[in-house]
């Protein structure tokens, strides 16, 4: 009999029954899910990503009736202008926002919300930025769930909107420290026998990989070389790269694409490490930054994760908050209006180009993780307002710019 799923810490040194409530092992060292017979998994005949790639999922058959349309998001070729900026001639997006609470977070949260009906359960919570209260709260809410969504302070209001919409019960934590109310949070929530999940838990990444099966299919058998995306704490990445591992391991693939990580200057406990070669984090506390998403300044389980990247050899990259309104500015010009979190990726590729640590012949798909209506307005200062006209201006401009 073929063994169950079940969660181990990417270490090897720790099990747990798929079901537990544990993110990290009893020392600290995220857990991911094992899927026992991977290398025999097959695509099936299916209409969307979830269907054809049932096998890969450690709970099989996923109930689509909890799905909001997740997934299957365009993958597309970047303009000549941004092709010149970079550097690089064979630049993709993949654009994540498109997704039905506009950010990577769904597919995470499709996941998470099967498990929990799966095991009977009548409450879900999450501990978020924003993009994953939102998400779980509209998930929550599809499953016919009670859903608790913990945030910070300083939440903009945007994202805190949906998530009463969608009747979350929204609760503001007070601290400092996002990474430190995390800790807490998940403590008080193991203890009190609550599903609490944050974007590093391992049934997430069980939903974010679902992202690579897609770039396999998309890049019709031309993998990226490398796959660029920003990071706040380490569940995204690491759910794009076991994608890429149980392809391989499956034999769908034959080579796994780098990973890029991308994140703000004022905040850069991973990515400054990573470019110096070290695998201790270097955390960061007391910052303001316009990627309001990316604002873990001390990723649980972080030092185990750096070790994966220097393994792997990944690269990391970090950009100003100069950089990012740029960045948000260059994608709106190729029609893809990003959250500044995400418009991160694009001056670091320019600055990997220009070093010389990314070859400029390099096929490199970068993740826009979620969408500019999550932005907000007042990190932009004053733009201008659009110009009011009467009827008689009107029709002086329309004639003028007629002519």
């Amino acid at each position: 009999m073929e063994k169950k799923p079940f969660l181990r810490s990417i270490d090897g040194l720790e099990e747990f029954p798929l079901e537990s409530l544990a993110e990290y092992s009893s020392h600290g060292i995220p857990l991911e899910c094992i899927i026992p017979g991977i290398d025999g998994k097959k695509i099936r005949p299916g209409r969307t990503i979830w269907e054809r790639f049932a096998s890969f999922f450690p709970l099989d058959p996923l109930d689509m009736s909890l799905s909001l349309g997740e997934g299957d998001t365009p993958y597309l070729k970047a303009s000549p202008s941004m092709q010149r900026f970079t550097g690089l001639s064979r630049l993709f997006f993949k654009n994540e926002a498109v997704n039905p609470t506009w950010s990577f977070k769904d597919r995470g949260s499709f996941f998470c919300v099967q498990l929990s009906l799966r095991l009977g359960e009548k409450r879900c919570a999450t501990i978020s930025t924003g993009n994953m209260g939102h998400s779980m709260a509209a998930y929550g809410k599809r499953a016919g769930l009670e859903t608790l969504i913990f945030i910070p302070r300083g939440t903009p209001s945007q994202k805190i909107l949906p998530m009463l919409l969608h009747q979350g019960r929204v609760i503001t934590l007070k601290g400092k420290s996002f990474s430190e109310l995390k800790t807490k949070v998940l403590t008080l929530s193991r203890d009190c026998g609550l599903r609490t999940v944050t974007g590093n838990g391992p049934h997430r990444i069980e939903g974010y990989k679902s992202l690579s099966f897609e770039l396999a299919e998309q890049s019709g058998g031309d993998l990226p070389d490398y796959i660029a995306l920003p990071v706040s704490a380490t569940g995204h990445a690491r759910g794009v790269y076991k994608g890429f591992i149980e392809l391989y391991q499956s034999g769908i693939i034959s080579r796994i694409p780098r990973l890029i990580l991308v994140q703000a200057a004022r905040n850069a406990p991973l990515a400054l490490p990573l470019k110096r070669g070290e695998a201790r984090v270097l955390p960061f506390s007391d910052f303001t930054t316009a990627a309001s998403a990316l604002i873990t300044g001390d990723p649980p389980g972080g030092d185990a994760f750096l070790r994966l990247a220097l393994d792997n050899r990944w690269l990391g990259e970090t950009v100003t908050e100069e950089e990012i309104f740029r960045g948000v500015s260059l994608l709106a010009s190729e029609g893809i209006y990003a959250e500044a979190s995400s418009a991160t990726v694009v001056c670091a590729l320019k600055k990997l180009v220009r070093k010389g640590a990314l070859d400029a012949s390099s096929t490199v798909a970068a993740i826009i993780t979620g969408s500019g209506l999550k932005n907000d307005p007042g990190i932009f200062g004053g733009l201008p307002l659009p110009p009011e006209m009467d009827p008689v201006e009107l029709e002086l401009f329309l004639r003028g710019a007629s002519s």
